[in-house]
């Protein structure tokens, strides 16, 4: 990788994010509010590739009535992406806490779900809400088709749907959707292939980040990109997901759905770095290895980034203005080598035993000088 020229504080810089409700929306947040800060200077060009493949709650209640993909993580990051009023934004997140078949609802699923039936297609329902809205991102969902993740277990058990995984405890061993290889909404490759920097994650693992990776086409499309690939590692493990693995191995288990030697940055936490062991929220026990272990291991073959992300309120979730900082960083100031002909392979890793050169070495000081540079 080469640190970019000058000529990329000047032009417009297209960020791509994927992902769910939870993780995403928190991208979103930040990357709207470094716009509106330093967009005059930095100007942004954001779309969100969002899953639909939630079962529970008022979204499991509305794909099973009204046969539609589901729209709760959708609603998350309209809200995160929205410059609008906020009681709109505020609205939009409300939930009805009784009445005879609204008891549970967001209003903003009712609200999507109502544009739906209306426009025909949930990519034009979307569309029709950028405006009220004034989205600050493209919200795509990754599918348009109702689909069901499902996944096999380490005792070979097989489970169907997205809320139901994480509560059997076991380890996941494969994950696929039904139908399988559902066709990309519209907009999705095309927002992958002209990324200046395709960012995956923070989110839970499996059934937030990899279940887009399974949609007809994304990880072919993030493979063939030129765009710098950027991995956020969570800050936690998450009970009956990611037990146990550390931030190599979730690294391992994103590439096994993306391809070997496709993830160019991993973004890891200072304060996640730094715990050998703790215990997270929920009691969840988080094992991420230290900057040297994780270089030394898995990571062999992308570069390790490890900044200040948490929040400082709420150590377990990212600072979406944080986290934004960094990925706009490294955005506008790394670029990949040109693409070959060659297939997807782990890179060389023989850089850890010499001084990185300039260009790989972003610790989290040399993160804060660029950033520096970019405000």
């Amino acid at each position: 990788m080469a640190i970019a020229g000058a000529t990329a504080a000047r032009r417009r810089t297209r960020i791509v994010g994927l992902g769910g409700g939870t993780g995403l929306s928190v991208l979103l947040s930040g990357l709207k509010a470094h716009a509106q800060r330093h967009g005059a200077k930095t100007p942004l060009d954001i779309s969100a590739i969002v899953s639909v493949a939630d079962d529970g709650g008022s979204s499991g209640t509305l794909r099973r009535e009204f046969d539609i993909p589901a729209l709760g993580d959708l609603r998350a990051c309209l809200v995160a992406a929205s410059r609008g009023n906020a009681v709109w934004r505020d609205l939009f997140q409300h939930r009805f806490a009784g009445g005879d078949g609204l008891e549970g609802h967001a209003l903003g699923n009712l609200v999507m779900a109502a544009m739906l039936e209306r426009s025909g297609g949930l990519s034009s329902a979307l569309e029709q809400l950028a405006e009220p809205l004034r989205l600050c991102a493209r919200v795509l969902p990754a599918t348009e088709e109702r689909v069901t993740l499902s996944a096999e277990l380490d005792d070979g058990s097989v489970v169907c749907g997205e809320s139901v995984i994480p509560s059997r405890g076991r380890r996941i061993e494969r994950l696929w959707l039904e139908p399988e290889s559902p066709a990309p909404a519209r907009g999705v490759l095309e927002a992958l292939a002209n990324a200046d920097a395709i960012v995956l994650g923070p989110g839970s693992l499996y059934t937030s980040v990899i279940v887009n990776l399974l949609v007809d086409g994304v990880a072919e499309a993030i493979r063939a990109s030129s765009a710098l690939r950027i991995f956020v590692c969570n800050l936690w493990t998450q009970a009956g997901e990611t037990d146990g693995l550390d931030a190599a191995g979730h690294l391992a288990a994103l590439e096994r759905y993306l391809g070997p030697g496709c993830v160019d940055v991993c973004l890891v936490s200072a304060a996640s770095a730094d715990a050998a062991r703790t215990t997270g929220p929920a009691g969840a026990a988080v094992a991420l290895a230290s900057p040297t272990d994780f270089v030394r291991g898995a990571l062999a073959g992308a570069v390790p980034i490890v900044a200040d992300l948490a929040s400082d309120t709420a150590p377990h979730r990212h600072d979406p203005e944080k986290l934004a900082m960094q990925v706009v960083s490294l955005a506008r100031n790394l670029r990949r080598p040109p693409l070959t002909a060659e297939p997807p392979a782990r890179r060389s890793s023989a850089w850890m035993n010499t001084p990185p050169p300039a260009s790989a070495a972003i610790g989290a000081e040399a993160s804060a000088r660029s950033i520096a540079e970019v405000e």
